[in-house]
């Protein structure tokens, strides 16, 4: 078996690479809704999809590296750009919940969530 280089993901906001994320998770719903009649499925109509990204940053003693908390309470909307492979899954949407943890002998830690467009990655 031959080896493999793996893909890692990657998150830019608004264009910048952001460097302290430790960690990104990316879901995209299709808003679809099953039409089933009593003989069973019979199809689909069609929803206005979604994409739904999670992350942590790690903090620094400057403090975080992404205004998320401002981006929270001004409501304004950004783009977030995940590459995967050739293509790259982009999303105009916003931030809705922020957060930030400790624990002993763990990095100081904010969370945050993106509600955004779905798009086919280009």
């Amino acid at each position: 078996m031959a080896l493999q280089d793996h893909l890692a993901l990657k998150l830019l906001v608004d264009g910048i690479f952001q460097v302290k994320v430790t960690n990104v998770q990316v879901n995209g719903q299709s808003g679809a809704q099953a039409v089933e009649t009593l003989e069973g499925l019979a199809g689909k109509t069609p929803g206005s999809g979604r994409l739904e990204l999670t992350g942590n940053w790690a903090v620094g003693l400057e403090g975080p590296e992404a205004d998320l908390w401002t981006w929270i309470a001004d409501g304004s909307y950004h783009e977030v750009q995940i590459p995967i492979g050739d293509k790259s899954i982009i999303s105009q949407g916003w931030w809705d919940t922020a957060g930030i943890s400790q624990s002993t002998n763990a990095s100081t830690e904010q969370t945050a969530a993106f509600i955004g467009e779905l798009q086919p990655p280009q």
